[in-house]
C-alpha cells in the first residue's frame, strides 16, 4: 500500500507525466484540488499568485504559452510529509523573442488527500528569464 510520502510522490510523478509527456492539461488538473494555489515569481510576465483550480489553470497556461521548445528534465524528488520537492533542469525559448534560457530549478508541491493544493517554483535565475523576454 505504501506510505503517505510514497503516495504523494506518485501524485506528482503522475501529474508531471500527464502535463509534460502527454500534454494532457485536463488529466493534469484531475490531480489538482479545487482549493489550490500556484505561486509564480512576481517579476515574471506570468508571475503572481493564482488561487483556485481555474486560476491555477490560467497561470499554468500563461507560463506554458510564454515558452517555446520547452524541455523539462526531472532530476530528483525529495519528500517529507505533505511536501514534495522536485529538482528540474529547464530549457526553452521565449516565444516573444526567440532567446534561449536554461537553468535548474526546484518546485515545492504540497499534497493533501491525494490532490495538489500548492505549487511554488523556485527558479535559479529569474533575471535570465526576464532578459530573454526583452
Amino acid at each position: 500500500m505504501g506510505t503517505l510520502e510514497d503516495k504523494n510522490i506518485d501524485v506528482i510523478k503522475r501529474a508531471f507525466e500527464l502535463l509534460l509527456e502527454k500534454g494532457d492539461l485536463d488529466g493534469f488538473f484531475a490531480h489538482i484540488s479545487d482549493q489550490c494555489e500556484l505561486h509564480e515569481p512576481a517579476s515574471l510576465p506570468y508571475g503572481g499568485v493564482y488561487r483556485g483550480k481555474e486560476e491555477m489553470r490560467r497561470g499554468i497556461t500563461k507560463a506554458i504559452e510564454s515558452w517555446g521548445h520547452l524541455e523539462i528534465k526531472k532530476l530528483n524528488y525529495a519528500v517529507g510529509g505533505d511536501e514534495v520537492v522536485v529538482h528540474l533542469d529547464i530549457s526553452g525559448v521565449m516565444r516573444k523573442t526567440g532567446k534561449r534560457v536554461s537553468m535548474q530549478t526546484l518546485e515545492l508541491w504540497r499534497v493533501r488527500d491525494g490532490k495538489v493544493v500548492e505549487l511554488r517554483p523556485f527558479l535559479y535565475d529569474t533575471a535570465a528569464i526576464l532578459d530573454a523576454c526583452k
